[in-house]
């Protein structure tokens, strides 16, 4: 991939801006498909693939995803506030009636056992804590933020402030 490239990417530092050139790209991507008889085809693809994959890990540092509940552990649980806990018990019990029946005997599965297990650390825990007045940074976030740095490896100071401010 050139360099012109990667720094087209620096210039889109704004979410929307980076959505709108990777629906460009994939757009790209689905009219070359239907040319596969080019004859510079395959170069051409893997350029497009490059630059999508690009596009992706940057949307990925300035909008990082949150862990999925089905993966929390206790100190997953620990740092969420009261309403974030609501919404992952809600979420894993939605799990749980999905998993209830994979099997021909009901919850003889790993994935509504690992459910059981989530939602009981979650109910526990939203039994010690209150509801927060506004105001207050949840740790999760925090927690969110730090990873993303962490996983990115070269992230600039610009956007870590960007991401800390996303907090205020």
């Amino acid at each position: 991939m050139d360099l012109k490239r990667i720094e087209s990417v620096e210039e889109l530092h704004d979410i929307e801006s980076l959505n709108r050139e990777l629906k460009r790209i994939q757009s790209v991507k689905c009219r070359l498909k239907k040319q596969k008889g080019r004859s510079d085809y395959q170069s051409i693809m893997t350029e497009v693939l490059q630059y999508e994959e690009v596009l992706k890990e940057a949307r990925q540092l300035l909008n990082p995803r949150e862990k999925n509940v089905t993966n929390f552990t206790q100190e997953d649980v620990n740092i969420l506030d009261y309403d974030s806990t609501i919404k992952a018990i809600r979420s894993i019990q939605s799990k749980k009636t999905l998993t209830r029946w994979i099997t021909t005997e009901e919850g003889n599965n790993d994935e509504f056992r690992s459910a059981c297990e989530i939602e009981k650390m979650l109910i526990s825990h939203r039994n010690s804590i209150k509801p927060i007045e506004d105001g207050f940074v949840r740790k999760s976030d925090i927690v969110t933020i730090v990873t993303t740095i962490e996983e990115s490896g070269k992230i600039t100071t610009k956007k870590v402030v960007e991401l800390l401010k996303s907090l205020l």
